[in-house]
């Protein structure tokens, strides 16, 4: 292996990049104490993205993502504070639901922002635009206009001036400029040993790779993986910076024009005039390089491809075709397949650490997001949940070069679209599906993605009907799915469902210390006999939800586990971390691919299962939270378990996908005499919600710990676990935010706006909280969301909760709501509903 003692440099962090992000990281890494080497190939802030951008900074009611909210939000205070301190230019700035959605998330952060809807106002703010076809515009006060380079620069000159000198170096920031990082060496323990830089070699256990469109492309020597890749890929943006507009009320104040359907912005300045689009023919992939001499080939900014955009442009302001001919300004942005930036610490090496993939999001993103990295890399856990944007959150499927060449261009054609949490891309579809897809798909199965995982979405008996969903269903008044979704819920409730839920995370997680490994590793009791099945949360020191998980117990050293999709990886990466850390004798193997997993939900269900099992499926034999292994028909070795994930009765099948057909025929087969009806994932989102099961990665995560959403008697503090101290403090000294669900009044199906999560919950007039996911409840017969209470400046009670007035706004419109701590009990077909199988208690 590669001896690097003999060198004479060493540094805490090694950043390579010294763009927008990895400035950022750098500054606040400078902020926590760490001695840092910043490398850049070519001048602070010019040889990449960041020195091509236009400098717009969008304000936090932009985003849907309650994460980039915050992110935005901390990027805007944190620019203002150094633009006070240093002479960087920066410009402050003055399809009508979404624009109503943004306007209501924009109390939360007080952001003064308007609704104009006045023609004559338009024109008067806008005076070189047509704006007679207009209906709405918002404004955003917080907006941001910027030189970017010169961002990067006060970044670099304030995180140098922080260094201070102890016994043993001066820590802070030292910054290399026109050095690039040639190779990343790893240790035997599969670890940062030390980086070869232009400078020479420098030890140090931690590097972030901040290199933009070369993210992930950086040398690794000793990998114990073949390949080592990022999922990013570069896409070309352009825009036009043009001589000023000839009119008379242009100034540095005026504000950024951007139209959300025509996808085009327009910043007008005293000097200059900035415009551009953002179109999937003009986002075009850059060519991928030869591996053996890896080198990206930037083509010059195409006309043709801008055409469209500046069509759109000139319609809006004619007069930008009378001043003079203005430069294209076109590079290279690299973008991820969800347009969200890819932050944190690599699966396959320890100590490698990723800040990329900003997806034309890095300017008004990259001070919270250097914020949330540097606090990953001091072992804190980040002030905001970085679950959506981990980089172990793909696969690697998601890093191949022809998956993010097809899905890319898309992505980036989307970045004026205010996406919803059920957006469905188009591109690169079809890539990872159940053994039954085909057959689901005759049966009018309508799918939906889930880190590519394709899953029913609900079912369709129109036979011209695509049977993959693109894009995202209305935002007011009943969708196209509402009738069949209501009948797949009924099914659930009154016979008996099918639902695919094979894209959930599976382990088989074994070896003589297993027991001990998972009673660390899990908050709940996990040492149940054989055959037993344990709703558990792996909680972070803080408490949070790492995850939630099922865990059944197959035999003595051995346990099956079921997680939610996107913890594929991030699962087995942290149950491994511990293995290694404890020295435990333990395997963790991920076996999502092996099984498809089928959920029988309903009154009906043990019935059926007793049918084709030829087990006694009574509640005595079979009670809820069992495992047991069984055959169906001629197919062995089935794992079913009595949970069904939804509340109603019911139990998850998994069945070896070599066997997967057989099974699923007979189930169909035998489900006749019971009116067995496929159902998919929105209805059983339906149910959840009713029944306010919290899901991980939409409701809960890192930020949640089990006393704030109703699961404390989960919890088994009599043993030891990672967060059980912050847990035990929470518990004596109470909680200062509340998961409840909220009913939404006076809310009108067909004319109304409907809720998506992320809507503010109002307390007695007062914003108090926020929606994280919204269903309409059949059986409830209105809206409901499942969402959170905060106050921040004393303990919460259920009388604080209890005895308030509340509302929620959706797109501008106030709704009376009620605020449970447990849902009411619906009516069931079925008398089984063990309290223990209540969500919350």
């Amino acid at each position: 292996l590669f001896n690097c003692c003999a060198s004479a440099l060493s540094a805490d962090v090694v950043v390579c990049g010294g763009g927008i992000a990895g400035t950022s990281v750098a500054y606040h890494l400078a902020e926590r104490g760490k001695k840092v080497f910043l490398f850049e190939r070519d001048r602070i802030g010019s040889g990449g993205a960041t020195g091509l951008a236009a400098g717009q900074v969008t304000a936090p009611m932009h985003w849907q993502d309650p994460t980039k909210q915050y992110m935005a939000k901390r990027s805007i205070d944190l620019y203002h504070e150094i633009a006070s301190a240093s002479n960087f230019r920066k410009i402050l700035l003055d399809s009508e639901i979404s624009l109503r959605r943004m306007y209501s998330r924009s109390i939360l952060y007080n952001e003064g922002a308007e609704l104009v809807d006045d023609a004559s106002e338009m024109l008067y703010r806008w005076p070189f635009l047509r704006t007679d076809d207009i209906k709405l515009a918002l404004v955003s006060p917080n907006d941001l206009f910027l030189d970017p380079v010169g961002l990067c620069n006060a970044f670099a000159e304030r995180a140098k001036e922080m260094g201070t000198l102890t016994a043993d170096a001066l820590l802070g920031v030292k910054i290399f400029e026109n050095s690039s990082v040639q190779e990343v060496i790893v240790g035997e323990d599969n670890r940062i040993k030390c980086v070869d830089t232009g400078a020479g070699l420098i030890e140090t256990a931690n590097f972030v790779d901040a290199a933009g469109i070369w993210c992930g492309h950086i040398p690794v020597r000793n990998l114990s993986t073949t390949t080592f890749r990022i999922a990013v890929y570069p896409a070309m943006y352009t825009y036009l910076n043009t001589q000023k507009i000839p009119s008379m009320n242009v100034s540095d104040q005026t504000p950024i024009f951007t139209h959300v359907d025509d996808k085009i912005f327009i910043k007008p300045t005293a000097g200059n005039t900035y415009c551009g689009g953002f179109s999937e023919e003009q986002a075009k992939p850059l060519s991928l390089p030869d591996e053996n001499d890896f080198k990206w080939t930037i083509p010059p900014p195409d006309w043709d491809a801008f055409y469209p955009s500046l069509s759109k442009l000139l319609s809006r302001c004619e007069c930008l075709g009378s001043v003079g001919h203005g430069n294209l300004v076109g590079g290279p942005e690299a973008y991820t397949s969800d347009k969200n930036p890819v932050v944190g610490e690599t699966a396959q090496v320890d100590g490698y650490y990723v800040a990329g993939g900003l997806s034309g999001q890095g300017l008004a993103l990259a001070g919270g997001m250097g914020e949330a990295l540097a606090d990953v890399i001091c072992n804190k856990v980040p002030k905001v949940d970085m679950s959506r944007m981990e980089v172990t959150r793909f696969i690697p499927l998601h890093s191949s070069p022809q998956y993010l060449l097809e899905r890319v261009p898309e992505v980036a054609g989307m970045l004026f679209t205010n996406s919803y949490e059920y957006h469905q891309f188009r591109t690169a579809r079809n890539l990872r599906t159940a053994p039954i897809f085909q057959l689901l798909k005759n049966k009018g199965a309508v799918f939906g993605e889930i880190m590519s995982y394709e899953r029913p979405l609900w079912y369709t008996k129109q036979s011209d009907r695509d049977n993959f969903y693109k894009g995202q269903y209305k935002l007011i008044g009943k969708p196209e799915w509402f009738d069949r979704v209501e009948k797949e819920y009924e099914a659930c409730r009154e016979r008996v469902g099918l639902i695919d839920m094979s894209s959930f995370s599976k382990f088989d997680i074994f070896g003589p210390d297993v027991v001990e490994l998972l009673q660390r590793l899990c908050s709940a009791d996990v040492d149940e006999p054989v055959g037993s099945t344990v709703y558990s949360g792996m909680q972070n020191q803080n408490g949070g939800y790492v995850t939630d998980c099922t865990l059944s117990r197959l035999s003595h050293n051995h346990y099956f586990v079921v997680a939610p999709t996107y913890q594929q990886l991030r699962l087995q990466r942290w149950v491994n971390k511990w293995i290694n850390e404890w020295k435990y004798k333990a395997t963790c193997q991920d076996v999502t691919g092996l099984y498809t997993a089928l959920d029988i939900v309903g009154p009906a269900s043990r019935y059926l299962m007793q049918d084709v099992t030829g087990y006694p499926m009574t509640s005595s034999n079979f009670p809820t939270f069992r495992v047991k292994e069984m055959n169906i028909g001629i197919a062995t070795g089935i794992r079913v378990i009595s949970v069904s994930h939804c509340g109603e009765l019911g139990c998850v099948i998994y069945i070896p996908s070599e066997v997967a057909q057989n099974v699923y025929e007979r189930l169909v087969d035998s489900g006749e005499e019971y009116s067995l009806k496929h159902v998919g994932y929105y209805a059983l989102r339906q149910l959840r919600i009713e029944k306010f099961y919290v899901y991980w990665g939409q409701d809960i995560g890192p930020l949640v710990t089990p006393l704030e959403c109703g699961r404390a008697f989960r919890v088994n503090f009599s043993k030891d676990f990672i967060g059980r101290e912050a847990l035990l403090r929470q518990k004596e000294t109470g909680i200062r935010k509340r998961f409840v669900q909220v009913l939404v009044g006076n809310h009108d199906l067909e004319i109304d706006p409907w809720p998506q999560g992320g809507e503010v919950i109002f307390r007695n007039g007062v914003p108090a909280g926020r929606t994280t996911s919204a269903a309409y409840g059949f059986t409830l017969e209105c809206q409901v969301c499942i969402g959170y209470i905060e106050n921040q400046d004393s303990y919460l009670t259920a009388d604080y909760i209890n005895r308030a007035d509340y509302e929620i706004e959706i797109a501008g419109k106030r709704f009376p709501v009620q605020v449970n701590l447990h849902s009411p009990t619906l009516p069931m077909i079925s008398s089984e509903h063990p309290m223990h199988y209540r969500p919350t208690q």
